[in-house]
């Protein structure tokens, strides 16, 4: 398939990425990299914490997910990304934990200031090995228009 514009995108249309797969060490390490609280970072106080072992940071697991949603979109004409929304975590992503993003098209629009660009949403829904919802989050991106409409 070659590169896909706003006008391919379809609202609505489902993807599934390939599985995400978290272990041990790439969350203790993202997590004294980049988020140091306890209970990603050090696994002694993770023992101690609620969680009862170390879990992966939202942000480790948000940056795993937008790989994968990346790959599976393909070729498509991203000008920028405009946000990440509305994220809500619902279970912890342990050790072991092999995660995958369901994610759709949503709320495809075209840029009323810019008819060369559209606005293109993401809604993804992220779920362990056991069917349980660990994340949903959405993304807005800004992608060229394969035809512009002519100015007003």
């Amino acid at each position: 398939m070659g590169k896909r514009y706003w006008e391919d995108l379809v609202e609505g249309e489902r993807f599934t990425c390939r599985p995400v797969a978290f272990d041990r060490e790439g969350i203790v390490s993202f997590g004294k990299e980049y988020d140091p609280l306890p209970f990603h970072a050090d696994e002694d106080a993770a023992r101690r914490s609620i969680f009862g072992d170390v879990i992966a940071s939202a942000l480790h697991t948000i940056s795993a997910c937008t790989r994968v949603v990346v790959e599976a979109h393909g070729d498509i004409a991203i000008l920028s990304g405009l946000s990440i929304d509305e994220i809500r975590t619902s279970n912890p992503v342990r050790p072991g934990d092999v995660l995958t993003v369901e994610g759709r098209w949503d709320g495809l629009r075209r840029s009323r200031g810019k008819p060369d660009r559209g606005i293109a949403g993401v809604r993804c829904r992220v779920v362990n090995q056991r069917g349980e919802t660990v994340l949903e989050y959405g993304y807005r991106y800004l992608v060229a228009c394969r035809n512009p409409l002519p100015r007003k």
